[in-house]
This record gives structure tokens, C-alpha cells and sequence, in this order.
């Protein structure tokens, strides 16, 4: 049987980075994907409606690769 590990309120113990990593996989990637597509853009230019253009078509731009890379069989 698998002992439950129970620390007390508000503490840490037993909290370990690499299983939070590991559990939360899905949603720091998808906010790195948009992320990194807004950094870019901000660093391009400071107008908001080509920063918010530039994140979407970058998203979508991550997006398609990932699809292409994990997907693709041939």
C-alpha cells in the first residue's frame, strides 16, 4: 500500500521542482508558446495591436511545427 505523505499547512516538505515540472508540463509549454512569440514582438516593436498579431501568428506558428514534429509519421 502507498503511504500518503501529508506535511503540514502551509509547508513544503516534500515539495520537489522536478515533479511540479513534470505535473504541469502541458500548461508551461503552451504559456512558453505564447511567451516567447510576445517577448519577440516587444522587443520589435512597442505597438500593441502588432504585438498582439505577431503572438497569435507566432502561437499558431509553434503550434503547426509541434504538430508536424510529434504527428508526422512518415
Amino acid at each position: 500500500m502507498v503511504e500518503k505523505i501529508v506535511s503540514e499547512r502551509f509547508s513544503f516538505e516534500g515539495w520537489e521542482l522536478g515533479k511540479f515540472i513534470k505535473g504541469n508540463w502541458k500548461t508551461i509549454k503552451e504559456v512558453g508558446k505564447v511567451a516567447i512569440p510576445y517577448v519577440t514582438s516587444w522587443l520589435i516593436t512597442q505597438d500593441m495591436t502588432v504585438q498582439i498579431f505577431l503572438t497569435g501568428a507566432g502561437k499558431a506558428l509553434l503550434d503547426a511545427i509541434e504538430y508536424y514534429v510529434k504527428e508526422k509519421k512518415e
